[in-house]
């Protein structure tokens, strides 16, 4: 469970344990044969989600309601539900439980969703994009993309892998979103203005 007790250095501790791990995940991928292994990308960006989610200075520790958390797909359910098991192995996120929920774009383009929500993008989008984006800024729920480019299109939140992995920001989309990050979080991330 991510907490607040114990301090920014725990969680941030945590945070560069989870990373170091997803990353040794990722160099280490599935034989070529394997058809229903997830990508690096993928697998990295379900592991960075909670991070970025528990970072949400406006999501109340308080709330009864669970996080609900949207694996958004536009072709793909089967990728969506594999994602799921990354995310239900966490007990809960400043001690609210999780609720994740596999939906289609169109379907939750068409809803009202969960305040204090996330979106989790699980196939590249291209031209619905900017839907979602819109979508996401207009309901204040934090969008992470874990594909290369969306964060500077204008998705709120991903990473960048370099010689290590770093979460990665729109300064712009978590304003429009009115979604408020915790220092220490900025201090690690990669900032696109």
């Amino acid at each position: 469970m991510i907490s607040r007790s114990g301090g920014h250095n725990s969680i941030s501790w945590r945070i560069a344990i989870v990373l170091a791990f997803i990353l040794l995940a990722a160099l280490n991928p599935a034989p070529a044969g394997a058809q229903d292994a997830l990508s690096p990308r993928l697998q990295i960006g379900i592991g960075i989600l909670p991070a970025v989610i528990a970072a949400n200075k406006l999501l109340n520790s308080e709330s009864p309601q669970p996080i609900k958390i949207y694996l958004a797909y536009k072709d793909n359910r089967h990728l969506a539900e594999r994602l799921k098991p990354g995310l239900e192995k966490i007990e809960g996120i400043k001690q609210r439980k999780l609720e994740i929920e596999s939906i289609t774009l169109a379907d939750l383009l068409g809803s009202d969703p969960a305040p204090a929500s996330a979106i989790f993008i699980t196939e590249e989008l291209d031209g619905e994009l900017d839907s979602i984006i819109e979508f996401a800024n207009r309901q204040k729920i934090l969008l992470f993309s874990p594909f290369k480019g969306d964060v500077e299109r204008g998705v709120a939140a991903g990473f960048r892998v370099t010689d290590k992995v770093l979460p990665m920001v729109n300064m712009t989309a978590l304003k429009q979103s009115n979604i408020q990050l915790k220092a220490f979080f900025l201090r690690v991330a990669v900032k696109h203005e």
